[in-house]
């Protein structure tokens, strides 16, 4: 498995450069949808080169192993569950069409609770598209999610058939401010987005690899626990709780991210 990913020049040159990002390592507890622009690029420049680096080794390597997915298809659905600025879509839809040279379009759905974040978001894959080829549809859904109310009123907004569904270093969020009470954040998601799940798409979750104050657990056992309970199955997950990957930028040579990550299907 490749985990080691330098950031395309153009991207570095477009984040750091005309959109202002910011390198600012933090190793708080992050509650991103309450953070106003400046926190936002802040973000862009320290979270979003490491999430397109994950989704780059960790989709990466499930394609070389099996693609299945993606052979022959010209058009991929997708939704993002807490997409933040976007770095593991761009990651995502970039292993898509390294291993499908007959990709044409990506319809995205991407979902998040802070506004910033999202037109951040829509700004890098609209310019993603025009350098990539790819004609990326980008659906933006403004919605913050507080209980179980939200995520069933979200069940009716969302479409029945993706291809893939995605939550990369979000639910951890939930879990810290304990928006399903004291139900497993990871189960509740798990269980409110694997019926839109296309038969042979695959469902990616990522996640920090912390321990949480407010449980008293350990997040990758949470996430775990919550797959457990639902009628799925893993078929790729990294070996222990606590992977290493590494990206490269402008900024900062070798940063690593630490996750879990598990990739599930029906």
């Amino acid at each position: 498995m490749e985990t080691h990913v330098t950031l395309p020049k153009w991207l570095d040159d477009y984040i750091f450069n005309e959109l202002g990002a910011k390198y600012c390592r933090s190793n708080s507890d992050m509650t991103v949808i309450d953070w106003d622009k400046s926190d936002m690029l802040n973000y862009l420049g320290t979270y979003f080169p490491r999430s397109y680096a994950e989704a780059c080794c960790i989709l990466g390597d499930y394609l070389e192993a099996d693609n299945c997915l993606i052979r022959g298809k010209e058009a991929i659905s997708l939704f993002d569950f807490g997409c933040g600025t976007g770095g593991e879509i761009v990651g995502i839809v970039s292993q898509l069409k390294k291993h499908n040279e007959r990709l044409k379009e990506v319809h995205v759905h991407a979902l998040d609770g802070n506004h910033d974040a999202l037109r951040l978001c829509e700004s890098v894959l609209n310019t993603f598209s025009q350098k990539s080829g790819i004609d990326i549809k980008i659906s933006p859904i403004a919605y913050t999610i507080e209980d179980f109310y939200d995520m069933s009123v979200l069940n009716k907004v969302l479409q029945n058939e993706y291809d893939v569904i995605i939550s990369f270093k979000a639910i951890c969020e939930f879990v810290t401010k304990e928006r399903f009470e004291k139900d497993n954040a990871y189960g509740h998601i798990i269980k409110t987005l694997l019926p839109k799940l296309k038969q042979k798409g695959i469902m990616l979750l990522v996640d920090v690899t912390s321990y949480n104050d407010v449980t008293k657990e350990w997040l990758p056992k949470m996430m775990d626990a919550g797959i457990k309970n639902n009628p799925c199955r893993i078929v790729h997950k990294n070996e222990g709780y606590n992977q290493p990957l590494y990206i490269t930028h402008s900024h900062k040579a070798s940063d690593v991210s630490k996750v879990a990550w598990r990739i599930i299907t029906h």
